[in-house]
């Protein structure tokens, strides 16, 4: 059991994150503590605002929890002792905290998500050196519930951060997940691409038939994107290589020459845009309306509480009206029998006892109404306050809704590339309509355009490779260099010597 762990803030999209239903399984919160609401958004959004009195912006501690199913799988109460171990190493035992666990692929792991705000002291707990403490934690447990640790657990420190850099990363994950295509594949195709070139132009085919494009990174020399549009640094990706081996290989194809990351990501999607709507659109459909029939009917239990909530408020109002009408009518009757007849009325009229009757009797409707309208005013802040929390749990299903749709559609991406490379590997050569045959075309002359140098000396040795430069990148290749040669004149005719003019003898 390796934890993962990390201080972050953004509630709300980990909260959005831990119910998605897409890609996982199940997901179940387990236990909650410290907060008022119910509900994960609810509890974050107390806790961000615990933390908006503070200068803390990553307010959460975020820990995933992966047993290891190929020893044995660990019961509720084992994961509980370990959560306890490790709040209790890292300072966070009192703190509120979510536990939430998620069943993907049949195998069960778990979340837990601490607030760093000590409302008592109001500032953040200082988790300094987490991991260690966290390793701290496994280690003991290990050793106390009889279980094996991990091969990179066993390792020595030395070792282990020698191997970080070929051990996936959060971000990495990400892109493995939206891709399909994990860090080792990519890792050796691009290895691979680069054992069997001897050149900047034989390299750009083999990455282009693997299907990257090489690119300019903003902040790096070399990137290389994927079919699904993801980036990645190019020396990152080659095993046992320097960045100065790549640029001596790539001198004819410098950065500033080659398109940017962004324009090369936009032309990737694209393709995978008319892929997605040519294959398994069918498919697609199918999947989008089982997931919007889930929805329905999670969102059908939201609505039945709605119309009860809003039916117990009516009434709620109803019957607070009926009380109040009830005892006005009931303190006038008894005003009315008390009222004085006859030689009495005479007698309280003359005396003036009938006008300090009333105007005690207007001072007590005075405060009688005052009061009510205070019952009438709490009452209806209670019930905004029930319609706000209702109204939230909406906007938190909503965006739980759109993450599920957003996962699906980078599933349904991961299996059309699936089954596509498989298609490929059994069928090497298929036939293609016309219209598949222009579109193919058509992404190849513009993979050619992006991916060919600046350089005019190269244009010769790419028509005898095969690969013709377009004419509108020839013609402003043409006209660069024309404009660097008048630079260069006007540069010489304006030299000191020429402007000093002849000297005299």
């Amino acid at each position: 059991m390796i934890p993962k762990a990390s201080q972050r803030g953004g509630g709300q999209q980990l909260a959005t994150h831990l119910l998605n239903a897409i890609d996982n399984e199940r997901a179940e919160v387990l236990d909650m503590r410290g907060a008022v609401a119910r509900d994960l958004h609810g509890a974050f959004a107390e806790w961000e605002a615990a933390a908006s009195a503070t200068n803390c912006r990553k307010y959460l501690y975020s820990l995933s929890i992966n047993p290891d199913p190929q020893q044995r799988r660990l019961s509720r109460e084992e994961v509980a002792d370990f959560i306890t171990r490790a709040e209790t190493r890292l300072g966070l035992a009192d703190q509120p905290r979510a536990v939430v666990c998620h069943v993907k692929d049949g195998r069960e792991h778990f979340h837990v998500a601490w607030s760093r705000i000590d409302t008592q002291k109001m500032r953040a707990v200082q988790l300094s050196h987490d991991r260690p403490k966290l390793r701290a934690a496994v280690l003991e447990f290990a050793r106390d519930k009889g279980l094996e640790l991990p091969a990179r657990m066993k390792q020595h420190t030395h070792d282990r951060f020698n191997a970080r850099a070929a051990r996936s990363n959060h971000a990495e994950k990400q892109q493995e997940e939206r891709t399909g295509i994990t860090k080792e594949e990519r890792r050796r195709d691009i290895t691979e691409a680069w054992n069997r070139s001897d050149s900047g132009q034989s390299l750009l085919r083999a990455l282009e038939e693997r299907g990257y494009l090489l690119a300019q990174g903003d902040r790096r020399g070399y990137v290389v994107v994927d079919r699904h549009g993801e980036i990645h640094s190019l020396p990152r990706q080659i095993e046992g290589v320097k960045t100065k081996q790549i640029q001596a290989r790539l001198i004819d194809f410098p950065p500033d020459r080659l398109p940017p990351a962004a324009k090369a990501q936009e032309f990737a999607k694209q393709k995978t845009r008319i892929s997605l709507k040519e294959h398994f659109r069918q498919q697609a459909d199918h999947g989008r309306d089982r997931l919007h029939a889930a929805h329905k009917q999670r969102r059908a239990a939201l609505d039945k509480i709605k119309i009860t909530l809003e039916q117990r408020h009516r009434a709620e109002r109803a019957a607070l009206l009926a009380v109040q009408r009830d005892r006005n009518q009931k303190i006038a009757k008894e005003r009315r029998e008390r009222e004085p007849k006859g030689l009495a009325a005479f007698l309280g009229k003359i005396t003036g006892i009938m006008g300090i009757t009333k105007q005690r009797q207007q001072e007590a409707d005075a405060q009688r109404t005052k009061a009510q309208r205070e019952n009438i005013g709490q009452l209806t802040r209670r019930q905004e306050r029930e319609s706000r929390d209702l109204a939230r749990q909406f906007r938190a299903l909503g965006r739980v809704e759109k993450r599920e749709l957003r996962s699906l559609e980078t599933k349904l991406k991961r299996e059309v590339f699936a089954q596509r490379r498989e298609a490929a590997r059994a069928i090497p050569a298929r036939t293609l309509t016309p219209e598949q045959q222009h579109k193919e075309h058509e992404f190849k002359e513009n993979a050619r355009e992006m991916t060919t140098p600046a350089e005019p000396a190269a244009v010769t040795r790419k028509k005898s490779e095969g690969r013709v430069i377009s004419d509108k990148f020839a013609e402003a290749l043409k006209a660069r260099a024309a404009e660097k040669k008048k630079q260069k004149q006007q540069d010489k005719e304006r030299s000191p010597d020429r402007q000093r003019g002849p000297t005299p003898d």
